[in-house]
């Protein structure tokens, strides 16, 4: 009797607790919010994630797995205890305070120490009984909680239709953000599916069917002699297959060998040929040319990487290389690593990221924060005068030119607001190479955002002869002029290539969680801010007394160590010459030499060189 009174109970609670509606850009995330939370609601598990503010573009830091949420958890209405056991310790102390007991009272006190007092969270979700609970226990601390729409990853003119699942938009923009169109994406978790975009950014569709699990459950369940498989067994098989080299034979001679080498052939030969159909139409020629985004943060996936994500995502990414990984007999297909021209080179590149669905929050993230800041921006500057507050500020922008060091990003600083021809204003921007350029407010912020991402042009590996300075007398002779025709920014990387490392695994306990090395830190919300003692001892200290010190430079994710062998004052701005460990050199103005070592002494701990 008293079990069915619980149910009763549940269901009621399921049917009352509604959850809040996501509206952009008000939902974007706060300015001075040092952590937020993002979780995917898969078929059998959560998937959670934290992510760093603004200034680090929201990019995913720690990762773990835990089982759903049951509505029996919650009879009792003891939903702090639910949320506090599904937390590792690091976003455990963040919520509610270092060693503090979780209580709605701890977590209101510890939210009035933090810039901005509310948490985000923010969930995609195709399972709406996940999605109120979730809010349920979410709305015992002080937060904001949206479920985020398909509509936020891509609209119905890129391609979206209505029934498509919310968590492959969010993969599919997972993988765009980190790569560039085209891009293709394989899920493996209860269901495989894989979905695409062309060289527009446009949604092409996708396929789904049963996943490797699904497979063997379904054989297990509708025969009466076949074994169920466990995930164990398979994982065990595959290292097995690459360890040893023993592959899982076509003609296999036991039973749960027969049911491996079946299902993983299909799986392989499925995937070649979705990814051979997509080489053949994702990389014909843009429509948009080489203006590929009127945002200019679009990239293109000229690697042609195929992403694999999803609990099976590993088997998938080892049945999709050469020779199938070794897990299987390699069966050649005539297209095999074949070229569109013929030759043996290889097409494409696979490789295997857990975490795409995280990513693509972040991407919604940082986008709409950037059209909350222009819609600002746009009612702050109906009135009479114009906007003079962006003015002095840096900028970059792309062109399709490249200047004497190969660089195709352009620097330069807004120096004057005008009277546009609607009622916002327009702003002057002038490059570094002397050229000057109108640009509307719209076009300004995508200036600032690609500025954020680039920095001041890299000194490294320049002679000294190429430094030219500002006029009109030192021009590059293929310098872009922006005035006829205007070329529409592109964002392009540039910088050291590094590749994603998104390899750890999901952890289920609340003791251990993942961590990408994008941050390659122990998140202490309260030791972020330290910079400001750096920039006071840079501009205290005598500039000679920095040489021989340790630094260390973000590029692309991957961080990089060295040494500070100069100090030169001859030239302004004056500079410090740096080597890394690796050879490369740089020239660093104050800045960079502040942000430098801001970034060593968050990462210095793991320099192999340090004294």
């Amino acid at each position: 009797m008293q079990q069915n009174a619980n149910k009763s109970k549940s269901k009621s609670l399921t049917m009352t607790t509604p959850t809040t509606t996501t509206s952009w850009p008000d939902a974007a995330p706060l300015a001075g919010e040092e952590l937020i939370f993002s979780i995917s609601c898969g078929n059998s598990h959560l998937h959670w994630a934290t992510h760093f503010g603004e200034d680090q573009e929201f990019s995913p830091d720690m990762f773990w797995r835990t089982p759903h949420v049951k509505e029996e958890d919650l009879v009792d209405d003891d939903v702090v205890a639910v949320l506090s056991r599904n937390l590792p310790d690091d976003p455990h102390d963040y919520i509610f305070g270092k060693d503090a007991t979780a209580t709605t009272a701890a977590a209101e006190a510890e939210s009035k120490k933090r810039n901005a007092p509310l948490i985000s969270v923010y969930v995609v979700s195709t399972n709406q009984i996940q999605e109120v609970l979730l809010a349920k226990i979410w709305k015992a601390v002080p937060c904001r909680f949206f479920v985020i729409g398909g509509d936020a990853f891509f609209t119905k003119e890129e391609g979206r239709y209505d029934t498509m699942g919310t968590d492959r938009l969010a993969t599919l923009t997972g993988a765009v953000h980190m790569h560039g169109n085209p891009a293709l994406v394989f899920d493996g978790g209860t269901a495989m599916t894989y979905s695409a975009t062309d060289s527009d950014g446009k949604i092409m569709g996708g396929g789904i069917g049963a996943g490797i699990q699904s497979k063997f459950k379904s054989l297990a369940r509708d025969t009466n002699a076949l074994p169920l498989i466990s995930s164990e067994q398979i994982i065990a098989r595959v290292k097995e297959a690459q360890e040893k080299g023993q592959p899982i034979p076509t003609f296999a001679r036991n039973t749960p060998e027969a049911m491996m080498a079946n299902a993983f052939q299909e799986f392989a030969l499925n995937g070649r040929n979705v990814i051979q159909n997509w080489l053949d139409q994702a990389y014909k020629t843009s429509k948009k040319k080489q203006n590929l985004s009127s945002s200019g943060d679009m990239k293109v996936n000229t690697d042609r990487r195929v992403l694999c994500t999803g609990g099976d995502g590993d088997i998938l990414m080892q049945l999709l290389q050469p020779h199938c990984g070794g897990v299987i007999e390699h069966i050649d297909t005539p297209r095999s690593n074949k070229s569109n021209d013929g030759s043996s080179s290889a097409q494409y590149s696979v490789e295997s990221s857990k975490h795409l669905i995280h990513y693509g929050i972040a991407c919604v993230l940082l986008n709409q924060v950037y059209v909350r800041k222009r819609g600002d921006a746009s009612s702050s500057s109906n009135s009479a005068q114009p906007r003079n507050e962006h003015v002095g500020k840096r900028v970059a922008k792309h062109f399709n030119v490249e200047a004497e060091d190969g660089d195709n990003i352009f620097r330069g600083t807004v120096i004057e607001a005008i009277e546009g021809e609607g009622s916002e204003p327009d702003y002057r921007v002038q490059y570094d190479y002397g050229d000057t350029e109108d640009v509307a407010v719209d076009e300004l912020f995508d200036m600032f955002k690609m500025f954020e991402r680039h920095g001041e042009k890299s000194k490294k590996n320049v002679a000294p002869k190429s430094k030219k300075k500002r006029g009109s007398d030192n021009i590059p002779d293929n310098a872009p002029k922006p005035k006829a025709p205007r070329p529409r920014a592109s964002d392009t990387q540039n910088s050291k290539k590094a590749k994603e490392a998104d390899k750890v695994a999901d952890m289920p306990t609340k003791d251990k969680a993942t961590k990408t090395n994008s941050g390659a830190k122990n998140h202490s919300p309260k030791k972020i801010a330290n910079g400001n003692d750096i920039a006071a001892l840079v501009n205290s200290s005598d500039p000679y007394s920095f040489v021989q010190r340790r630094i260390a430079k973000d590029f692309d994710g991957a961080t990089f160590f060295g040494t500070i062998v100069k100090y030169d004052d001859s030239d302004d701005p004056p500079l410090w010459s740096v080597v890394y460990d690796d050879g490369d050199r740089e020239d660093y103005e104050k800045r960079d030499l502040i942000k430098a070592l801001k970034h060593y002494g968050v990462h210095g701990k793991y320099d192999a060189h340090k004294s």
